[in-house]
């Protein structure tokens, strides 16, 4: 079953095509990997489905309801969250309240509510804190929740992220390069987390240049190149496709780099 559906996205920059004509399924409770190089127009889909950016033609749905032209805010009470390539925390604030913001976006009560704390906005605050700590406890963060965003690790703050990303329960969850700036050991934290995330029923589509990770964790993998759809099946498939080996990384490197 079909969760989101690309039907010949395209978009254009002036005399440049960023996405061409991508058609593309993602399966309800699956990881897919979206790779290529860089510039291929990876992170530019995820704009396109978070409505970062409207797609010049072709259409984007979740379960069927279209996504082009609906508020980025709106698509996250839909079910779609995410994280970026670069790490965007509010350094200044704790943990818990890093991740209490993620959860605003579900929350019922109105600016009077707000400024007049009745007893519904107290008992949703309560609410959104809970969950924002069982979020941090399903990431093995609950032992830092007072402290300051900006003191906890690289890969610390990383999880944080894909928390506060969570905290709002989302169908679709979309990972811009997880793993970037992170070592061996915590990329292993972090695929076992991927896995955990997808195992209580959460649909994972992400972008990652660690193809030890790709290949490790991923159940189908798409390849772009210049914007186009060049390849798409499982790791095997990819691993071998010689039309993925020369765009990636040219002649024999792809094999050797996801053998590491």
């Amino acid at each position: 079953m079909s969760l989101l559906t690309l039907d010949n996205v395209t978009i254009r920059f002036g005399g440049l095509t960023a996405v061409d004509t991508v058609n593309l399924e993602i399966k309800q409770g699956e990881i897919l990997a979206l790779i290529g190089p860089n510039g291929a127009g990876k992170s530019t889909v995820f704009n396109l489905i978070t409505s970062i950016y409207k797609p010049t033609e072709g259409t984007i749905s979740l379960a069927g309801k279209p996504l082009v032209g609906i508020p980025t805010h709106k698509i996250a009470e839909m079910g779609v969250t995410r994280t970026f390539q670069t790490i965007r925390l509010f350094s200044e604030l704790s943990v818990l309240d890093n991740v209490k913001i993620g959860a605003h976006c579900r929350g019922k009560a109105g600016l009077f509510q707000a400024f007049t704390r009745l007893p519904g906005m107290k008992r949703e605050e309560a609410e959104i804190e809970e969950k924002a700590i069982k979020a941090l406890k399903f990431l093995d963060l609950e032992t830092k929740c007072e402290e300051m965003a900006k003191n906890l690790s690289y890969g610390e703050q990383r999880r944080l992220e894909i928390a506060r990303a969570l905290v709002s329960k989302p169908k679709l969850l979309l990972l811009d390069e997880p793993a970037a700036g992170m070592n061996p050991q915590e990329k292993v934290v972090l695929m076992e987390m991927i896995r955990r995330i997808r195992d209580t029923g959460i649909t994972i589509f992400l972008v990652e240049h660690d193809m030890k990770l790709v290949m490790g964790i991923s159940e189908r993998i798409a390849v772009l190149d210049y914007g186009k759809l060049i390849a798409e099946g499982t790791p095997l498939e990819v691993r071998s496709n010689n039309a993925v080996i020369e765009a990636y990384l040219g002649s024999g490197k792809f094999k050797s780099r996801i053998r590491r």
